[in-house]
């Protein structure tokens, strides 16, 4: 199904967000409710990702739907009005992320942003979109410098001695991507190297040498794709007020 829309366009930038994945780390809860509507701090967390994007001038929106729990998102957001942005939808049997962009490239017609639904993150957006552009950039990462790897790691040297050892540490000479990318519609090319924009496309646009930039923040994200960062981010979105109860409780 293409996208559908009932108003006119807001502004140029668009944003594909992708949140058509089955959220299996999270069944059965996903049984029940799409993962990008878990309620969180009494709204479903797709709310705070529109939110997120409209505070950065981004007013075009494209959900990237299952044609499994598309009827759920729609029902909620609809055209969007009552965000102030314009959301449309593009929906398709459940695909992977490379795969299900693909099937809404004929709606790309300049800079985008793709945005992977199940993440929050207070990255400056709109700086990232200026440096994109200064850079000339195909596709631009955020990558994060504040992350804790979930790990012990070490360092060996050749006699397997270990010279190193941090538990659970920050590598900022490694940082993380947080899944918001800003890309231009010459990326769209490579979306054929596989399912999945991560794991397939990435690695084959930057080994043919395109202009793949990374933007650094010292923000963190928050991600729902587990119950473990589900309830990290249930703490992080907690209204206000609640937050201030329980530290002064603590």
């Amino acid at each position: 199904m293409g996208v559908w829309r009932s108003r006119e366009r807001l502004g140029s930038l668009k944003a594909f967000v992708l949140a058509g994945g089955a959220g299996t780390r999270l069944s059965p809860l996903t049984s029940y409710v799409p993962k990008g509507m878990i309620p969180i701090g009494g709204k479903p967390f797709i709310d705070y990702v529109i939110s997120y994007l409209s505070k950065h001038g981004v007013k075009n929106i494209i959900m990237l739907l299952s044609d499994a729990d598309s009827e759920v998102f729609r029902n909620h957001l609809d055209d969007g009005s009552k965000f102030g942005v314009n959301i449309g939808y593009n929906i398709t049997p459940r695909m992977g992320t490379a795969a299900a962009l693909k099937e809404a490239a004929g709606h790309v017609d300049g800079t985008f942003v793709v945005y992977y639904g199940d993440v929050f993150t207070d990255l400056d957006l709109s700086e990232m979109i200026r440096y994109h552009k200064a850079k000339g950039a195909v596709c631009t990462l955020a990558l994060s410098t504040g992350v804790k790897i979930d790990y012990g790691v070490g360092r060996v040297d050749r006699e397997g001695r270990i010279e190193f050892f941090a538990e659970k540490p920050i590598l900022p000479e490694y940082p993380v991507s947080i899944g918001v990318y800003v890309c231009e519609p010459g990326f769209l090319t490579y979306l054929s190297a596989g399912t999945d924009l991560a794991a397939n496309v990435l690695p084959q646009i930057i080994a043919k040498g395109e202009k793949v930039y990374g933007f650094l923040t010292k923000e963190r994200h928050y991600d729902i794709g587990s119950f473990k960062q589900l309830d990290e981010a249930k703490d992080i979105l907690k209204p206000e007020k609640g937050r201030k109860k329980q530290s002064a409780v603590s």
